[in-house]
């Protein structure tokens, strides 16, 4: 019997209906954006104790722009609305450019470009939108850096993001060999409350490191970035809701799909593929409040991060938690204070072997004076997660026989109250004068702090033959259909990407914020 819906068509109406859940889950979650804004504008206006007429007056300008905002919410933006000045990064995802908009609004930006057609055959989609929505989620944070906006063509992904002039911290770091441990408190206090910020947000960073993971504002103070690893425990961010919504309706269709040469000699693909189940809802349970209640993940498990800063409970595949970011933390001080890591190797293998018997490997360079506030804060860092620092949230949980948790929004507590920083005001951390401040710089768009050197200033990102790799979607490595599914999945997968970075509007006596 011929089934009744097309490969195209399957991937079509998955697309929609992974759209419209999470765009309703989105919108249903409470307290909606647009409230959290208003909320805000009152509060300040009260703090300004306005008058009747000068309060009216705050309001209408307020509505106005919050108009103008939801005007501009439904602008499309395009990659062709911005002036690319340079590529300043390189990775698997595509590049970031340097760019200002034409209208001269925003200023400098930094623009990440991620290549649809690859990620997709990578199985990146859940992790694609996770890393967006942490960004949206950040909004305002101090400790993030700000998404100015985030917009899609047919082959792209953009994410806009401030422009931070003074590199990464690695770069940095580099330049400096190693650091004393005053300055490395301040550096490591900052760090300390970047995790926090993640956490709070109900974020795994899963790969804490100094290279592209922090940069450098042009105050000198230090924000995170590059959340393509995070986790949230969300279904929307789980690669496994993407997969049995497409198969679901395979199965349901009876639809023919044959994959590719290998997929037909050895068919295990197919088995695997058609394996997967998905769950069923129970009779009379809303859609929306059953995979919030049941499909969101307590642990994370995906075998993922830098392999020098990965705590080893990732490595011996065990399901984790948010004290892996802690465990970074800890490799990053000897970084910082040593030169080098302490799991450092010429391989991906031998630093896995390390790692795996890490205490034999977790050496301090004589050489170099260490503290011993300094020296527990390490031990108390890298060791195992059960004891690791920011371990009370869960021990507490776990005594009260509830379920465990990925992550507790207070766990970076029992950090901050660790003697290494008793001389840190965390309150002012964010006003003081850092050890290094960017100079010397020309204008806005100088790139001095940025050492690599494109000699391409072709935006696309485009490494040879990246297009070229085997599929982990059976359905996109399909002889027949797989490159007319790309496309399909290319257009559709990533609908509500789009989000745009709500303005001020300045009051007679202050900032007033939405």
């Amino acid at each position: 019997m011929k089934p009744l819906l097309s490969l195209r068509d399957i991937e079509t109406a998955s697309n929609a209906k992974i759209y419209l859940e999470t765009y309703f889950d989105r919108i249903l979650a409470s307290p909606s954006p647009r409230s959290l804004r208003r909320r805000a504008a009152e509060r300040l206006i009260k703090e300004l104790s306005l008058g009747p007429a000068e309060a009216t007056r705050c309001w209408e300008e307020w509505r106005a722009k919050e108009t103008e905002y939801l005007r501009r919410c439904r602008t499309k933006l395009h990659i062709g609305d911005f002036d690319t000045l340079r590529i300043i990064g390189k990775g698997s995802f595509g590049c970031v450019t340097l760019a200002r908009m034409e209208n001269g609004e925003g200023g400098v930006l930094a623009v990440k470009i991620i290549q649809k057609g690859v990620q997709l055959k990578k199985g990146q989609e859940a992790h694609l939108r996770a890393e967006r929505d942490l960004l949206v989620a950040g909004e305002g944070s101090r400790w993030i850096v700000p998404l100015v906006a985030s917009f899609q063509d047919d082959e792209n992904l953009y994410l806009a993001m401030e422009y931070m002039i003074g590199g990464d911290f690695l770069e940095f770091l580099i330049e400096k060999e190693t650091l004393s441990e005053e300055i490395a408190r301040f550096y490591v206090a900052e760090m300390v409350l970047c995790i926090e910020e993640v956490h709070k947000l109900g974020f795994i960073h899963r790969d804490v490191k100094p290279e592209d993971n922090f940069c450098i504002t042009a105050s000198g103070h230090l924000k995170i970035c590059d959340f393509g690893l995070a986790f949230s425990g969300h279904w929307a961010h789980d690669g496994a809701y993407f997969e049995q919504q497409r198969w679901g309706l395979i199965k349901k269709t009876q639809a023919r799909m044959d994959g590719d040469t290998i997929d037909k000699r050895t068919g295990k693909a197919l088995a695997r593929a058609l394996s997967t189940t998905a769950p069923t809802i129970p009779h009379g349970e809303r859609v929306l409040s059953w995979r919030n209640k049941c499909g969101r993940r307590r642990m994370a498990r995906s075998i993922v991060g830098t392999y020098q800063y990965m705590a080893p409970e990732i490595v011996r595949d065990q399901p984790y938690d948010a004290r892996c970011d802690w465990w970074s933390l800890g490799v990053i001080i000897c970084e910082i204070l040593f030169g080098c890591t302490p799991f450092d190797a010429e391989n991906r293998e031998e630093s896995k072997t390390k790692l795996l018997n890490w205490s034999g490997h977790l050496a301090f360079d004589p050489t170099t004076y260490l503290s011993q506030e300094m020296e527990s804060l390490i031990r108390s860092l890298i060791c195992q997660k059960e004891v690791r620092l920011g371990s009370t949230a869960y021990r507490i949980n776990d005594a009260s026989d509830r379920l465990p948790n990925y992550v507790y929004q207070n766990d970076a507590e029992e950090i901050r109250a660790h003697p290494f920083f008793a001389a840190v005001n965390w309150r002012t951390l964010h006003m003081q004068i850092p050890p290094f401040v960017p100079n010397g710089l020309l204008d806005e768009t100088d790139t001095k702090y940025f050492t690599n050197n494109f000699s391409s200033t072709n935006a696309s990102g485009d490494e040879p033959d990246a297009l070229q790799v085997r599929a982990k979607d059976i359905l996109l490595r399909d002889n027949e259909c797989g490159e007319e599914i790309l496309e399909a999945r290319k257009r559709g997968a990533f609908l509500g990407y789009t989000y745009v970075r709500p303005g001020n509007v300045r009051t007679g006596k202050g900032l007033l914020a939405y």
